[in-house]
């Protein structure tokens, strides 16, 4: 029974595809020889790769080519994609392995169309077989892509969580064993340096990612070799530098101290941001920067005293005792000089004047010593900080 014109195509075909499948088999290993010696030279990045494993993944590589050529298709799938996992673990780029790829199927189409040419294989079913080894090399790149891609992620998240785990006891136990020390020193921490803790918390609509890229920028900035992760919801980590710039990223930041006892600089940063927070403070807040507000957020009995002794008598008067506290604060925060202070608050000097007088007769203060000066900004911060902290919890449902 004779042929139709498409069977003999398609047995012609077949029997080509067998051969040249047959030749890559034959040839595996010089092809896998020549195109490692290839890729070492063109893609530095695999100088490094052991030649084991290059001859290993050419060999996947070939095998698939030979087999796509025998069923005249190319498969749905690699059947091995551990090779692009290896790669990324290694710190190749995608880029270079996708190059190599490329390189290993233009070698194997160049040997396919001369084993073709040389049998006498006509040009139709070389053309074919070469789009073939095309699809075959896309197949390959792209289910390589996901494989790097996905072991790169992995690679993230390990290394993230590893971070996170090391951050988190540095700064609940400073460097008290062995192995931390070990962990602090393969992320380019020095035992014997000293550092600073910092602590901050987000702001509504703020994540607390976004607020540590915004703290490690500043620090890179500035050469404070910052370092730190999200813990809890908040952007901790430590920095060095004895002297802080005064803007940047709202941040609780402790005193300096060596490795083995910065757990003691965090609880410090931690109170430092409290505090800071409660007294609406911006940028980076130190226990230098905050002095005595520590204090007044702290000592509930001397502060609610002295806020009842001084500010009490004003507040009485409603609105007007309102007017009062604001005057005194601003008299207080001008040197007590009338004219600042009036300039300051937009009223005429003798308003001032005015108001004072009656801050006095009410309270029964006479604002000349040091010590009555300074029980009066005790109270004004403590009242400050009393209508702040009300305030928060009100708008945050709880008042």
């Amino acid at each position: 029974m004779r042929r139709s014109p498409e069977e003999a195509r398609g047995q012609a075909m077949a029997d080509a595809f067998g051969y040249l499948a047959q030749l890559l088999c034959e040839n595996t290993d010089k092809l896998a020889d020549d195109i490692v010696t290839e890729i070492v030279e063109k893609v530095p990045t695999y100088s490094a790769v052991a030649r084991a494993s290059l001859r290993r993944s050419l060999r996947q590589h070939i095998e698939t080519a030979a087999r796509s050529l025998i069923v005249g298709k190319v498969p749905e799938r690699v059947q091995d994609v551990s090779v692009a996992a290896e790669r990324a673990r290694s710190g190749i780029p995608i880029e270079h392995v996708l190059l190599a790829i490329r390189l290993s199927f233009q070698a194997l189409r160049e040997f396919v169309i001369g084993a073709a040419t040389e049998r006498g294989i006509e040009p139709g079913i070389q053309l074919e077989g070469v789009r073939i080894l095309w699809e075959v090399n896309d197949l390959v790149s792209r289910e390589y892509a996901v494989a790097h891609r996905d072991e790169d992620l992995d690679m993230a998240r390990t290394a993230e969580t590893r971070r996170v785990e090391f951050v988190r006891s540095l700064l609940r136990d400073g460097v008290n064993t062995p192995d931390m020390a070990l962990h602090a020193a393969s992320f380019g921490l020095v035992a014997t340096a000293r550092y600073r803790a910092f602590r901050a918390r987000p702001a509504k609509g703020e994540s607390a990612g976004q607020l540590l890229h915004q703290i490690l920028s500043w620090g890179n900035a500035h050469r404070l070799a910052p370092f730190g992760a999200v813990v809890e919801g908040d952007a901790v980590g430590i920095l060095t530098g004895e002297d802080l710039p005064v803007a940047g990223p709202t941040a609780g930041i402790g005193p300096t101290a060596e490795l083995n006892q910065i757990h003691e600089s965090y609880r410090a940063a931690g109170q430092v941001i409290e505090v800071g927070l409660e007294f609406g403070r911006t940028g980076p807040q130190t226990l230098e920067s905050l002095s005595l507000h520590v204090a007044v957020a702290s000592e509930h009995s001397v502060g609610d005293h002295l806020v009842e002794r001084i500010l009490a008598p004003l507040l009485a008067q409603g609105e007007f005792g309102k007017e009062l506290v604001s005057s005194l604060d601003a008299f207080l925060a001008a040197g007590m000089n009338t004219a600042a202070a009036a300039r300051e608050l937009v009223i005429h000097p003798n308003t001032l004047r005015y108001r004072v007088n009656q801050v006095k007769h009410l309270s029964g203060l006479n604002l000349e010593s040091a010590q009555e000066i300074s029980e009066v900004w005790w109270a004004l911060r403590r009242h400050e900080w009393k209508t702040r902290t009300r305030r928060t919890l009100e708008s945050d449902g709880g008042g």
